[in-house]
C-alpha cells in the first residue's frame, strides 16, 4: 500500500500519463469566452470594459451550464424527485447567469467561480459528516464504484476546496484578462486533475485491500 507520501504524489502524476482524452466539449465555453471578450471591447468602447467581460462571460457560462445541464439532471434525479430536480435544476442554472445580467463588474465573475466551488465543496462536506456517500454516488453511479465512493466523498471535499483556494489566488495576483485565460483552460485543468484523483483512490482503495 502506498502509504509514504512521496509515493502518493509520485502515483498521483504517473496517472496523468495514461489519461484518455478530454472531450472538446471543454474547450467550447473558453473559446467563446477568448473571442467574445475582445469583439465586445472593440464594439462597445474601451469606456464599457468592464459591460464587455460580463457580457461575453455570461455567453461562455450558459454555454458551459448548457453542456452540463444533462449530467446535472440525471444526477440530480438520483436524489430528489422530478419537481424538486427541475426547480433545483433551473435556479443552478440560471441564478448566476441572472446575477451576473444585472452587474457589469468582471469581479462578480470571478467570484462566480468561487461561489461554484464552495456550492460542490459543501455538498460534499455534509455528506462527509453525516457519513453519507449519496453526492458521490450521483457522479460515480457504477456499481463497481460503491466501495470507493467514502473516499471519493472525502475526496471531492479537497478538490474543490484547493480549485477554490487557487481561483482566489489568481483573483488576487493576476489582472482581470489574464484571470480570463485561466478560466478558459480551467475546465481542462479540473478534469485532468479529476480523472487523476479519482484513479489515484481507486489504487489507494484497491492496494488497501486484503489479497
Amino acid at each position: 500500500m502506498h502509504r509514504h507520501p512521496f509515493d502518493l504524489v509520485r502515483l498521483f502524476l504517473s496517472l496523468f500519463q495514461d489519461l484518455p482524452p478530454l472531450s472538446r466539449a471543454l474547450f467550447l465555453p473558453g473559446a467563446v469566452l477568448l473571442l467574445g471578450y475582445p469583439a465586445l471591447s472593440v464594439v462597445l468602447g474601451p469606456e464599457h470594459e468592464g459591460q464587455a467581460f460580463v457580457t461575453a462571460f455570461i455567453a461562455a457560462l450558459a454555454v458551459r451550464v448548457g453542456l452540463g445541464f444533462e449530467g446535472m439532471v440525471r444526477r440530480m434525479l438520483t436524489r430528489y424527485s422530478p419537481m424538486r430536480t427541475v426547480l433545483f435544476a433551473l435556479a443552478f442554472a440560471g441564478l448566476p447567469i441572472l446575477v451576473l445580467a444585472a452587474v457589469d463588474d468582471p469581479v462578480w465573475c470571478q467570484r462566480m467561480q468561487s461561489v461554484f466551488y464552495v456550492a460542490i465543496g459543501i455538498l460534499f462536506l455534509v455528506d462527509v459528516v453525516q457519513g453519507k456517500t449519496a453526492t458521490a454516488a450521483s457522479f460515480w453511479p457504477d456499481a463497481e464504484m460503491r466501495g470507493h465512493l467514502p473516499n471519493l466523498t472525502r475526496m471531492m471535499v479537497v478538490y474543490n476546496f484547493v480549485f477554490l483556494l487557487l481561483n482566489e489566488t489568481m483573483i488576487r495576483a493576476v489582472e482581470v484578462s489574464h484571470w480570463l485565460l485561466f478560466w478558459a483552460v480551467l475546465p481542462v485543468i479540473g478534469q485532468m486533475v479529476l480523472r487523476a484523483m479519482v484513479l489515484t483512490v481507486i489504487n489507494l482503495d484497491d492496494d488497501a485491500r486484503p489479497v
